[in-house]
């Protein structure tokens, strides 16, 4: 008999964790979630233990991008469902080119959600949360020029400074970072001098998600 696949959930809400969880109990395949934490640092401190699929917050609020979240757990050999909005957004097919397998949207019921959740960990492809993965980017990032670029755009106005602070790291680095991934788009023809331009690109691009759907979603 095949090993039991392991699942862990990352989000945000305690309330979401303890239903879910109840739920893919009694769901039609039933699945024994073995981790729940409610931040991606808190995912950190069990990297090494990362079960088989991982039920990520699309909104969890830190440090590290969705996306980049999906590259380091694809490298690690686990496969990311996201739950959350912004199924049809760009911000989604590049989470699904680095590694995400499905997405699953709030509107979906609890119930439907833990079948859903339990049919794509068996490798049943489910229509309500395919994604077509996004053509390569203009500007292929590495993990830290990404960070660096995501957070210097986001609404929050982070300072290069902060930015040090934040992830421990000279002021002089980050900015050298932040030239790096701005150079890039000026090599695939995209300006990118202010932040408004700089956040406009990782959005098309799909690095950062539109700050309209956080706001939407009550999670600005």
């Amino acid at each position: 008999m095949a090993p039991a696949l392991r699942l862990d959930l990352v989000h945000t809400s305690p309330v979401v964790t303890t239903a879910l969880r109840r739920a893919l109990r009694t769901a039609p395949r039933p699945a024994q979630v073995d981790a729940t934490v409610h931040s991606w640092v808190d995912f950190l401190a069990e990297w090494d233990f990362a079960g088989d699929i991982i039920v990520l917050d699309a909104l969890l609020d830190d440090h590290v991008p969705l996306p980049l979240k999906a590259r380091a757990l694809r490298r690690l050999g686990s496969h990311p469902v996201v739950l959350g909005p912004g199924r049809d957004t760009p911000f989604a097919a590049r989470a699904v080119a680095e590694g995400v397998i499905a997405w699953i949207e709030p509107t979906i019921g609890l119930s439907e959600t833990a079948a859903i959740i339990t049919e794509v960990a068996a490798g049943t492809a489910t229509p309500e949360a395919t994604v077509a993965p996004a053509e390569p980017p203009l500007a292929a990032l590495t993990d830290r020029e990404l960070q660096v670029l995501a957070l210097y755009a986001s609404t929050r106005g982070h300072s290069p400074a902060d930015l040090g602070r934040i992830l421990d790291l000279r002021t002089d680095t980050i900015r050298s970072h932040l030239e790096r991934g701005r150079a890039r788009y000026r090599a695939a023809g995209r300006p990118t001098h202010n932040r408004a331009a700089l956040r406009t690109a990782l959005v098309e691009d799909g690095w950062v998600l539109d700050p309209q759907v956080w706001r939407a979603a009550g999670r600005s």
